[in-house]
C-alpha cells in the first residue's frame, strides 16, 4: 500500500466536484451539512448544531490524516467550492489492504448524482493510488438512497450486522457491502 499519499493531502477532481481537504474556513458550510436532521438520519451520530463541535471535528480530521490513519475529503461543487458533504476512508487495514468508507451529503443535494460521482473518484483513488484490494461500506437498514449509490458502484451485499449500532435509544441493523479491486470498473 502506498503511504506516500499522506505526504500531502490528495485532491480529487471529477466533472462537477472537487474532493479536497476540509479546513477551519469550511466550518460554516460543514455546520450547514451536519446540522440537518435529514442528512444525519442514517449517520452514526445525530445532527451537530454548534460551531465549536464542528471546529473540533475538522481538527480531528486533520489529526487522523497527519497520523496516517484516515482520509476525509470535503465534497465541494466546482461552481462555488462550498462543502456540501464529505467522504473518506477509515479502519484502514494495511496488512489486508482494505478499508471502510463513510460518507454524507447535505439533503438539499440528494438525487443529483453527486455522491455517486464523489464515491466513484474516491474508489478509483483507493484501488489505483492507495492500493486497496477490498473496500467496505456499512449502511443502516432502511437507507435506500445509500444502498442505491453503492449498488451503482458495484458493491455487493455481504450480510447484516444485527443490532450493531445504538442510536437514539434503540439498536439498528447495519447492512455490510463490499467491492473488490477485481470487480471495480472505472
Amino acid at each position: 500500500m502506498n503511504e506516500l499519499i499522506f505526504e500531502s493531502f490528495p485532491k480529487l477532481n471529477t466533472q462537477r466536484l472537487l474532493l479536497r481537504q476540509i479546513t477551519q474556513e469550511d466550518d460554516q458550510s460543514l455546520l450547514e451539512v451536519l446540522s440537518d436532521e435529514d442528512t444525519c438520519k442514517y449517520l452514526t451520530h445525530n445532527a451537530v448544531n454548534d460551531i465549536e463541535s464542528i471546529k473540533r471535528m475538522i481538527a480531528g480530521m486533520q489529526s487522523f490524516f497527519d497520523e496516517k490513519q484516515r482520509i476525509r475529503w470535503g465534497i465541494a461543487q466546482k461552481t462555488d467550492n462550498t462543502i456540501v458533504g464529505h467522504c473518506g476512508f477509515f479502519d484502514i487495514d494495511k496488512f489486508n489492504c482494505s478499508a471502510e468508507i463513510s460518507y454524507c451529503l447535505k439533503s438539499g443535494s440528494w438525487g443529483q448524482g453527486i455522491m455517486t460521482e464523489a464515491l466513484d473518484a474516491m474508489l478509483k483513488f483507493g484501488f489505483e493510488d492507495y492500493g486497496f484490494n477490498r473496500i467496505v461500506a456499512k449502511v443502516m437498514k432502511g437507507n435506500a438512497g445509500s444502498i442505491k449509490v453503492l449498488q451503482k458502484l458495484g458493491f455487493v451485499e455481504e450480510g447484516i450486522l444485527r443490532e450493531s449500532l445504538y442510536k437514539n435509544g434503540q439498536y439498528h441493523d447495519l447492512i455490510v457491502f463490499s467491492v473488490l479491486k477485481s470487480e471495480y470498473h472505472t
